[in-house]
């Protein structure tokens, strides 16, 4: 794969960027809303931020930063998407499980430990968005392996006489 231009890049930067705002956004809601009213333990309520904010990135970034993608069959796509974003909930869980421990002995009131782990959860978030860019990039959404097949487009539609 030829290095992108620097516009090309940019774009990818600007649109995965874009798209893990939005998915954060959700993703924190989800979490959020599981882990205070839902009143579930740090592990679901991850599972609820990883669900509500997963689809979004991956529909948003393959269409606003990789877009132009070739090579890489969608079912390896997608199984190297899901490798990552599970990583990411792998991650949260521990993180958020070791904030629920410390905020049970340091916050008093409820509220206090939802927004101190939640707050973990937004952490965790935020030291991923770097790396899985960086995943992303070079090795989700490129060309795969020179015996993978390659990405099938559909053939356009023939021309209508009216």
């Amino acid at each position: 794969m030829a290095p992108d231009q620097p516009l090309t890049l940019l774009r990818r930067v600007v649109g995965y960027s874009l798209g893990s705002v939005i998915a954060a956004i959700t993703s924190e809601a989800a979490f959020l809303l599981a882990y205070g009213p839902g009143g579930a333990a740090p592990a679901i309520a991850s599972a609820a931020g990883f669900v509500g904010g997963a689809v979004p990135n991956y529909i948003l970034n393959r269409r606003w930063a990789w877009s132009d993608r070739r090579g890489r069959s969608r079912r390896a796509e997608i199984t190297l998407y899901a490798t990552v974003a599970l990583l990411t909930y792998g991650s949260s869980v521990v993180v958020t499980s070791g904030a629920e421990t410390w905020a049970r002995h340091r916050a008093a009131d409820r509220t206090s430990r939802v927004l101190l782990v939640g707050g973990a959860y937004l952490v965790v978030s935020g030291i991923f968005f770097v790396v899985k860019f960086v995943l992303y990039h070079f090795a989700v959404f490129t060309s795969g392996p020179a015996g993978e097949a390659p990405a099938r487009r559909p053939a356009p539609a023939p021309p209508t006489t009216s």
